[in-house]
Formats: C-alpha cells, sequence, structure tokens
C-alpha cells in the first residue's frame, strides 16, 4: 500500500497525456473545435497563441470543400487577430483575400476604404510601398474636390478619405528615395504600367502638399522610370509623367535630375510634333529656366531664341502688330486680383449661357455661374467658340470635361468667401477673375481638374492657341492657401495675348503680364526681347520693388 500514491500518479498522467494527445488531436484534426480554440485564446488575449489555431481552422474548413460566408468571416477574424500579434505579412494575405471575396463585395463604401488603407499601411510596414500607394492612390479619386483643396477641417466622409491618403506621406518619403536609375516597379508589364498610373496620380497629390516635395519625387521618379524603359520617352504617358516630376525635382533643389527630365521630353516632343512646332514652347521655357536657374544663361537664351523663331515661322513675324486696341476695348486683358481689384458694382455686359455653344456644364445650365462673356474679337474668336473647341480638343472617354463654374457676382464671391472663413482658395470679393465672366473652372468626370489628368496636360500644351492661359500656376502668390496651383482654374485673354504670355510673358505671375501688357507688346513688337538672366522691366514697371530676371533672350526680329 506504501506504493499506491506512485501508482495513482502514474494512471493520472497516462490519462492526462490521453486527453492532451486527444485535445491536441481535435483542435488539429477538427475544424470546429480548433476555431474555438482561436475564439477562445482571442477573447483571452492571448492573440499570439490564437492565430495558430485560426489558421488551422480555416485550413481544415477549405480542406472540407467549405467556401461560404462562414469561412470569408473566419479569414477575416484571423487576419485582424494576424494584424494584432504583429504578422503583417499574413494579416495582408487574408485581409486580400476578404476584400476580393463575396462579403467584401457586401462592405459598405466606408468599410471597404478602411479596409484597404490597413493593408496599405501594413505594406509600409513591410516595406512595400509600391503596392501600399497603388491602394492610397484610391484615396485621392474617393476625397473628390478635397482632394484638389485639401482642407483639414472638413468633415465628412470624403475629408475621411482624405485623411488616409494623408496619412502615409512620411513613410513614402523615408521608403521612396527617388533615384532616377532605380526600377521600383516589378512584375508583369501590365501590371506595372497599372501601378505606374497610380504612382502618378497619388505623386501629383503629394507635389500640392507643402510638405509633399519629396515624397512625390520618389513616386513620381518610380513611375516614370517604368514608363520609360516600357512606353520609351515618346510616349504621351511618359511625357506627362515628365511635366510632374520636373517641377517637383526643381522644388526640392535637383536641379540636374529636373534638366535631365525635361531634355527627354524636349526631344520627344521634337520628334512626335515636329522640329518646327510652337507647342514645344511649353518644354523650351521649362529647360531654359532650368539653365538660368543653374547660372547657364547662354544656354538658357539659345533656346529661347529658338524659340522666338518657332514662334516667328508658326505665326509671323509681325503678330503682335494686330487688333491690339480690339482687345483692350473688349476688356478681355484686364488683370484681377489683390493688387488689381474689381469695383462691386463691376458686371459684364455681354454674359451668355455656356450650354448653348456645346459646353457641358455640371451644375443647371441656367443659372449664372454657368454662363461665360461673349468677349467676341472677330466673327471667328469669342470665348464661348474658343472654350468648346478646347474642351472638344481634350477631351477623352476616360475623362469627361465640362464647365464648374463661370461667373459669379460680387454678392455670391463675397457668400463663398464668408463661407470659407477668409482663407484658402476663395479669393476676396472684387479679386475673383470670375467675376469678369471670363474664367473658367474645368472639372474631369465630376471634380477639379487635376495636374495628374491627361485632359490637363491637353490644357497645358494647347490652350494658348484657344486664347486661354492658368491663373493660378504653380508656386503664385496670388492665393492664401499653403499651395496656390489651381490647376482647373482657365481665363481666357484672347489668342493673341495668351500667344504673347507663352512666348515672353513672366513665369508664374499672369496678373502682372495682363497688368504690363503694353510693355510686353511694344518691346515684342520693337524686337527688343531681353536677354536672359536680365531684369524684366515691364515686370517691374508694376512691381517696382521687385527685379525679377527673365528668361526671354535678345532676338531681333525682321520681315
Amino acid at each position: 500500500m506504501v506504493r499506491a500514491p506512485t501508482t495513482l500518479a502514474a494512471l493520472f498522467g497516462v490519462a492526462a497525456a490521453a486527453y492532451a494527445a486527444s485535445f491536441w488531436g481535435m483542435v488539429t484534426l477538427d475544424a470546429d473545435s480548433a476555431w474555438s480554440r482561436f475564439d477562445a485564446l482571442s477573447n483571452g488575449n492571448a492573440v499570439g497563441r490564437a492565430v495558430g489555431h485560426g489558421d488551422k481552422a480555416i485550413s481544415l474548413k477549405v480542406e472540407d470543400g467549405l467556401n461560404g460566408k462562414e469561412l470569408q468571416q473566419m479569414q477575416y477574424a484571423v487576419a485582424k487577430a494576424h494584424d494584432i500579434a504583429g504578422d503583417p505579412d499574413r494579416a495582408i494575405e487574408l485581409y486580400r483575400i476578404v476584400l476580393d471575396s463575396p462579403l467584401g463585395s457586401q462592405m459598405t463604401e466606408p468599410e471597404r476604404m478602411a479596409l484597404k488603407h490597413r493593408i496599405a499601411m501594413l505594406y509600409l510596414e513591410v516595406e512595400q510601398p509600391v503596392e501600399a500607394a497603388i491602394l492610397v492612390a484610391e484615396f485621392v479619386d474617393a476625397a473628390g474636390d478635397l482632394a484638389a483643396e485639401p482642407n483639414p477641417e472638413a468633415e465628412g466622409i470624403e475629408a475621411v478619405y482624405l485623411g488616409y491618403a494623408l496619412e502615409p506621406l512620411d513613410l513614402f518619403t523615408d521608403q521612396l528615395v527617388p533615384v532616377p536609375t532605380r526600377e521600383v516597379i516589378t512584375g508583369p508589364e501590365p501590371d506595372r504600367l497599372a501601378a505606374a498610373e497610380r504612382l502618378t496620380q497619388l505623386g501629383g497629390f503629394y507635389a500640392g502638399l507643402e510638405d509633399g516635395g519629396y515624397a512625390a519625387a520618389g513616386l513620381l521618379a518610380a513611375a516614370y522610370r517604368t514608363r520609360l524603359e516600357i512606353l520609351t520617352a515618346d510616349h504621351e504617358d511618359t511625357v506627362h509623367t515628365a511635366l510632374l516630376l520636373g517641377p517637383v525635382y526643381e522644388r526640392i533643389g535637383r536641379l540636374s535630375d529636373a534638366e535631365d527630365v525635361y531634355l527627354t521630353a524636349f526631344h520627344a516632343q521634337e520628334r512626335a510634333r515636329g522640329s518646327n512646332n510652337p507647342e514645344l514652347s511649353l518644354y523650351i521655357r521649362l529647360l531654359a529656366d532650368v539653365y538660368r536657374r543653374q547660372g547657364r544663361i547662354t544656354e538658357a537664351e539659345a533656346l529661347n531664341r529658338h524659340m522666338r523663331n518657332l514662334f516667328r515661322d508658326a505665326f509671323g513675324a509681325r503678330r503682335y502688330a494686330a487688333n491690339r486696341d480690339r482687345d483692350r476695348t473688349a476688356d478681355i486683358n484686364r488683370p484681377v486680383s489683390a493688387e488689381f481689384p474689381l469695383p462691386s458694382t463691376y458686371v459684364p455686359p455681354d454674359l451668355v449661357q455656356a450650354s448653348i455653344f456645346s459646353i457641358p456644364t455640371s451644375k443647371n445650365p441656367v443659372i449664372d455661374e454657368m454662363k461665360i462673356r461673349t468677349a467676341m474679337l472677330d466673327a471667328e474668336t469669342t470665348m464661348p467658340k474658343m472654350l468648346a473647341d478646347l474642351v472638344g480638343e481634350c477631351i477623352t472617354e476616360e475623362e469627361r470635361l465640362s464647365l464648374r463654374s463661370g461667373y459669379r457676382s460680387y454678392q455670391t464671391q463675397s457668400i463663398l468667401y464668408e463661407r470659407t472663413d477668409h482663407g484658402g482658395k476663395v479669393t476676396k470679393p472684387g479679386t475673383s477673375e470670375h467675376q469678369l465672366g471670363l474664367a473658367a473652372d474645368i472639372d474631369v468626370n465630376g471634380r477639379l481638374m487635376r495636374s495628374t489628368d491627361r485632359s490637363f496636360a491637353c490644357f497645358e500644351a494647347q490652350a494658348f492657341r484657344y486664347g486661354f492661359i492658368l491663373s493660378y500656376p504653380r508656386d503664385n502668390t496670388y492665393l492664401d492657401a499653403e499651395d496656390g496651383f489651381e490647376p482647373w482654374h482657365w481665363r481666357f485673354v484672347g489668342p493673341q495675348t495668351a500667344l504673347l504670355y507663352r512666348e515672353i510673358g513672366p513665369l508664374g505671375h499672369p496678373q502682372e503680364f495682363l497688368a504690363a501688357l503694353p510693355c510686353y507688346e511694344e518691346r515684342a513688337l520693337s524686337g527688343l526681347f531681353l536677354n536672359a538672366g536680365e531684369d524684366d522691366v515691364c515686370l517691374a514697371s508694376v512691381m517696382p520693388d521687385t527685379a525679377i530676371a527673365s528668361d526671354a533672350t535678345g532676338t531681333d526680329e525682321t520681315g
């Protein structure tokens, strides 16, 4: 009897071992038992131990042929557990399965976007910025007009999506250092091109943020590299990305990289459009300005001389001699800004409904905001006809263009200004070109035009032919917002004035150009173009305290 305790202990050990074996068999061979164990451990704050049982339950359910809502709910729960347990790779895998499943399709749009946001942040956690960027670009689309005019105090679901887009900015800055020779988008060519499209969209968005320059450079450089390799430099998508990347490189001080991008785009457009096409002026001016900033004045002047010759050959040596008085009589060259305000009583004399001229509108076509001026310069040159032709030139099946805002009265501008608490991109009453009736805000697919839109690239290249200029270019100082760039706001000044602005106008100063227009016209007619690096005397006449070097040339024209 002395050995009884030992015997009992042995028997107890055998029983315990048998129970353990039975239990282990159940949780490894029976899906329901494994799931019960996962559930118990998860609820007991032992998520790290729970995930293995959850994965086993899923595996057993799949082996049993389960493939429905129950399985998808299990996958979602286990994905969250892996996320909490610090296993981002497995969490991403399961989250993506759920997202693509019927369960994911049944989620509300905010629920799906929240899940995509979590996946994007996990991709950045495991340093897969390209995969993250593909998802984050969707948030920019979903943010609508807030993506064009970010407002941290905005409310509503679009503000949530904007927050999703802004949150990973610093992580993209850290993980996507812009290296022009490094290929960061990998995989089959169709997938790489699709990714490049998304990175271009996201990079263009970050480029508009005060602290987004380096993230934008990394994203756009990756997209540009991929498009350059697969599509070649001549493809319009490659050129489109180049025109976004170049200014970002300039902004962060990488002028040599900006030069390479502009030079490649210029030569590509030479091949595509012909070496004598005046549309090359866009690329020439960008490249010449980089040379000027680098102190390479002789090269900048040579480029501008070449551009002047292009304009002379295309439009004639006396291209600015006619119609100057007519244009001023029509009041279409009037500058409007804080320095050049309009009186509260100003009302354009010739407003018409834009829709009558087959211009698509984003709002009820009969309201005042859907009106623009006739601004007739001759039978073939009116603002409605020119705008309709420009929209027709740039509209595509993928990008539907429409007029978001035309004329706004002084009173309407006052209401908008008060509504925005006296700031942002809504100008003070009396300082808006909309009161002139000569401004056109353009929508793309129901939201404001963005610099990443192909239609913007078309406007940027072609608008001067139709008499339009961009009123609020990059780095302008007309608006109170952190970034005053408005790629959707185009101003009719007439083809002759738009041509002159493209040729010799001061970059970034359209209102001062209009204020000093007689000076620019007289100098152009006299052939007194400035040498690159010299102070712009016309600009100084309306900005006397500012000495701004021109990138124009000293070419004399005759004949």
